[in-house]
């Protein structure tokens, strides 16, 4: 706490001193003082002032954690800043490429699911909860959940693969679960399938599902692939 307020009190200097500390070069005798060496000189923004502390605070979280730091010495406070906010742009590029890939995935499932749902509609018609029972040998909670489903498809099913995700009223995600049937069904034809999902007390979603009654969700059905009778497979394999 006391290393992060001297670095806002050098910050507050920076900003507001006279001098031109981007020229300033860092030495062996002063690569440990950078800041003090520094803190009477006028000349960084604002931000410049918050991007040379995050490059040394970086530097220094890298050393402490065994990374090995590039070298100071002979660059100077403005190659510094430079380095650091050439840093921040390439973590932002970063992570509006991941954002841009999970973003392109989320629709490519959902238009699948869309298009596999013309084949095969599910929806969850009853939720339950079945405590454990040594004299039952049921020995762990579970909550269980009735399936009916429908082929119209116009195509006999041998199986089918995808999810069911529950989610609150208003689209929050509250559980989501694997679901696999591999019962034929004929074209259609409609048919229930009944699963268990062991429960554990611990895990908050498994504590919302229990304890949100089944009017109070939402159920969305995301089929991932279908066999037909024929052999013919569409939707993803992996």
């Amino acid at each position: 706490m006391k290393h992060a307020l001297a670095l806002v009190a050098v910050a507050l200097s920076l900003a507001a001193c006279s001098g031109d500390p981007k020229q300033v070069r860092v030495t062996e005798a002063n690569k440990d003082r950078l800041l003090e060496e520094i803190k009477d000189a006028k000349g960084l923004t604002v931000d410049e002032v918050r991007l040379l502390i995050t490059f040394l605070m970086r530097r220094t979280l890298g050393a402490g954690l065994g990374q090995n730091p590039s070298p100071l010495v002979d660059k100077t406070v403005g190659d510094l800043i430079a380095e650091q906010r050439s840093f921040e742009a390439d973590a932002k590029k970063r992570d509006e490429e991941q954002a841009r890939l999970a973003a392109e995935a989320k629709a490519k499932e959902e238009a699948l699911a869309s298009e596999l749902r013309k084949a095969l509609n599910l929806t969850v018609f009853e939720k339950g909860y079945v405590p454990s029972d040594a004299m039952a040998s049921r020995y762990r909670d579970s909550i269980t959940i009735k399936c009916a489903y429908e082929n119209t498809s116009g195509k006999d099913i041998r199986a089918f693969t995808g999810t069911v995700r529950f989610t609150d009223l208003f689209g929050k995600p509250i559980f989501e679960s694997r679901l696999t049937v591999a019962d034929p069904i004929r074209a259609s034809a409609k048919a229930t399938w009944i699963g268990s999902i062991d429960y554990n007390q611990f895990i908050d979603s498994h504590r919302s599902l229990r304890n949100t009654e089944l009017a109070n969700m939402k159920v969305v059905w995301l089929p991932k692939s279908i066999i037909y009778a024929d052999g013919t497979q569409v939707g993803r394999t992996e």
